[in-house]
């Protein structure tokens, strides 16, 4: 009987809002409140999700990618293309790598495995964070970078995994 009341209780608090907080902690609460929307480019069969509030910047003249632009200054990139160079993943990564120090980014994080790459850090300065994943398969490529204020790491870096998990290259 008494549980039954704590239940009631609880359900009352629900409904009437003021047990939401008590109840969810606020990491909770934003991941629930995040939603995607999907992008689809027919030209190089690639698809991903990116948040719902990132505004669309239009298809890439060449129909290759497009680039989304969210709050604080985040930026998605994404593109596809033909693996004119028979790129392997382990190669890609290497040249990926090299543009890194090139333009002067801090490496934190590097992964290749069968048929993508991640690599992830810090933009020249420290106050921009960087990701970026890229598949590679013999004929195509398909890839996406976020890069966002590292002062807003706990919402992107929940979004980056999202965002990394969904990115799919059409069957050959």
């Amino acid at each position: 009987m008494r549980s039954a009341a704590c239940l009631a209780c609880l359900l009352a608090a629900l409904f009437v809002g003021k047990g939401i907080p008590a109840l969810a902690s606020p990491a909770l609460l934003v991941l629930a409140q995040s939603s995607f929307q999907p992008y689809i480019n027919a030209r190089f069969g690639y698809r991903l999700d990116y948040p719902a509030d990132f505004v669309p910047q239009g298809e890439s003249d060449s129909g290759d990618g497009q680039v989304f632009v969210g709050e604080e200054g985040a930026e998605l990139r994404v593109w596809g293309g033909y693996n004119i160079f028979q790129a392997t993943p382990a190669s890609a990564l290497q040249e990926e790598l090299q543009r890194s120090r090139e333009s002067g980014r801090r490496v934190t994080y590097q992964a290749a495995g069968r048929d993508f790459f991640v690599v992830s850090g810090y933009e020249p300065g420290s106050l921009r964070i960087f990701y970026l994943k890229k598949l590679v398969r013999p004929s195509l490529e398909a890839g996406f970078e976020l890069v966002y204020p590292a002062s807003r790491r706990e919402r992107y870096d929940r979004e980056v995994e999202a965002i990394a998990r969904s990115l799919r290259l059409a069957d050959p």
